[in-house]
């Protein structure tokens, strides 16, 4: 039998541990404030496309810029990857069709990237060229090589690639190894142990086997079926040295795509003890088309969920979409539908938009703008209807981002041309080819590309998000909730992605802990800055000293051989994997004292 003292004791516990829950309640309710927009500001005053670094502009750092050329097709996919990469590294840029029409003059640029499949081979002479440059100090990237038949009739070429035997003109090989210390991410082996990893399997498994020369190191190889010595592996990148220079070699379609960039990167620090270059450093997870704010295809939903899509919104995706948020150490960004179909009766819940709006101030998510749309709606019509409502609902809030997937160009123009959009500062596309992930799409507005899908993580798209971590510290992982609420097979419901989702996002990105998450607007800042700055960097002793036109914090990857960093003055430094490390420049110039990594 309870005492009357101890009664009041639990009576006494009770009414303050519900005052407590009360209170955090009310104290979030007040201090919720998700009707304004901390990214709001007024676009006109930030970095535009005329403050852009283009290639060719002088230095105000008086510094020498270094440069790359591209020998090969106009407008090929090789040649826009080669371009953006020479435009975010800040290097002079120069472009030819053919090696005869090549003129460097006096100074032959650092990098030059040839097409070497469309290329003409024939008597040497090209060969005899491009030893003349590697032997004025240029280094020789082979985006593409010419035929296997072309290469084993040609001893020059052969030399000047360092291949030694064509063992044969094509083979098939099981699984692609990628050698740690390469792309930023360490070891991975591309090869479908299992049946389910079959459908990930998307990278090229035809290919030529060279045998290389003694003295080349590979970075990437093919695995064959047999129980071949692994320096016998087919080679898929690798390199050798030419006197003072390095020709690299890439057997396959990898320059073709943003992976390029990653190369392009790992490739020019390999010729070098130390190298520095800027980065954007930033990690975005993108849930486009999430929520809609209307209760749409309904009997669809009940066939594959018996639930409605407020209920399949807030009850099946939310809780795995923050957990993929919580676990993969990426900032969240939901790119909102007020409808998808507005050519039915269903109009969109005030309810669920403060709901909403509510859950994701708490959660620090941004929330952005998607025109996304299953009707033959005009753009125009779909403003109109959405701004009707969010002032209907008396949330005039100011969307700084909007994601542009489904819009054809025009479509886009009007969108950003309209009243209600006047705050938006960059616009989210998912990943369509190339390498021109990051820039402006109007002078005003920055433009930045999803490097992969949460859903398809395939081993092309995982060696994809690798280069370009490599290139710019950025990824973005766009999850199109849209595919689950109108799922056109029992493949696209949320069953099958979130296994896909949860699986492969967590585990994809846990060796880039050390890049900064960011919700797409923050992104945005960042992606001006970088795009604005020149730098120049040197190195006397073990002091490496970085000088920068930033006008406040910017990023540098810092990638030493058998070097760390002890210290750093006017900023500071993150481990990102053994030699690579994450420069935070709080100052326009930085000093970063290396020092020998000791054995064990």
């Amino acid at each position: 039998m309870i005492s009357r003292r101890s009664y009041l004791a639990i009576a006494a516990v009770m009414l303050v541990v519900l005052f407590m829950f009360q209170f955090t309640n009310v104290a979030l309710e007040l201090w919720n404030d998700y009707e304004e927009n901390e990214h709001a500001l007024d676009v006109s005053s930030l970095m535009d496309r005329d403050d852009a670094f283009t290639p060719g502009d002088a230095s105000p750092l008086g510094a020498a810029r270094p440069g790359v050329a591209f020998i090969g097709s106009s407008g090929s996919a090789m040649e826009q990857v080669t371009a953006a990469w020479a435009a975010y590294t800040k290097r002079d840029y120069t472009a030819s069709t053919s090696l005869a029409a090549f003129a460097p003059g006096s100074q032959v640029p650092e990098l030059i990237v040839l097409d070497g499949a469309g290329m003409d081979w024939r008597g040497g002479k090209a060969c005899r060229t491009l030893l003349e440059y590697a032997g004025r100090g240029a280094n020789l990237v082979f985006a593409s090589l010419p035929e296997a038949a072309v290469i084993e009739g040609s001893q020059d070429l052969k030399e000047l690639l360092g291949i030694y035997e064509v063992r044969s003109r094509r083979t098939r090989v099981q699984g692609i190894h990628l050698y740690e210390g390469f792309l930023l991410g360490g070891e991975a082996i591309y090869k479908a142990e299992k049946k389910q990893d079959e459908e990930r399997q998307d990278l090229e498994l035809e290919m030529p086997w060279y045998i290389l020369d003694s003295g080349t190191k590979v970075y990437m190889n093919g695995i064959p079926a047999g129980e071949e010595k692994v320096e016998d592996y087919p080679a898929v990148i690798w390199r050798r040295s030419l006197g003072g220079a390095w020709v690299f070699a890439v057997n396959g379609d990898y320059m073709e795509d943003a992976a390029g960039l990653g190369l392009l990167s790992a490739m020019v620090s390999e010729t070098a003890d130390c190298t520095v270059y800027p980065v954007v450093n930033a990690q975005n997870l993108v849930a486009a088309n999430y929520p809609c704010l209307a209760s749409e295809n309904g009997p669809v939903l009940t066939r594959y969920y018996s639930l409605s899509m407020r209920g399949l919104y807030r009850d099946v995706l939310w809780p795995e979409l923050t957990a993929v948020y919580h676990r993969g150490g990426l900032g969240l960004s939901c790119m909102m539908s007020m409808q998808f179909d507005y050519s039915d009766s269903h109009e969109p819940d005030q309810m669920q938009f403060v709901y909403y709006m509510k859950l994701l101030n708490e959660l620090s998510a941004e929330p952005g703008l998607s025109l996304y749309s299953v009707s033959d709606t005009p753009v125009t019509k779909q403003l109109t209807e959405d701004f009707g409502f969010t002032r209907q609902a008396q949330m005039e809030y100011q969307f700084t981002s909007l994601y542009g997937g489904g819009l054809e160009e025009q479509e886009l123009n009007n969108a950003l041309g309209w009243d209600d959009l006047a705050g938006v500062r960059t616009v989210v596309f998912p990943y369509d080819g190339g390498g021109d992930l990051v820039g402006y799409q109007t002078d005003d507005v920055t433009r930045q590309m999803a490097v992969t899908s949460g859903y398809d993580h395939t081993y092309r798209s995982d060696l994809r998000m690798r280069g370009v971590q490599t290139a710019l510290a950025y990824t973005s992982v766009l999850v199109d909730a849209a595919r689950a609420v109108y799922p056109e097979s029992k493949n696209d419901t949320w069953d099958v992605l979130s296994q896909r989702l949860t699986s492969d996002v967590p585990s994809g990105w846990e060796n880039f802990e050390a890049f900064d998450p960011t919700t797409v607007s923050q992104c945005d800042g960042r992606i001006r800055d970088f795009l604005a700055l020149d730098y120049t960097y040197s190195r006397d002793g073990m002091v490496v000293t970085v000088q920068h036109t930033g006008s406040g914090t910017s990023w540098f990857l810092l990638r030493a051989r058998g070097e760390e960093v002890a210290s750093v003055e006017g900023g500071s430094a993150r481990l990102v994997e053994e030699g690579v490390y994450l420069i935070q420049a709080d100052e326009n110039e930085v000093k970063a004292v290396l020092r020998p990594v000791l054995p064990g």
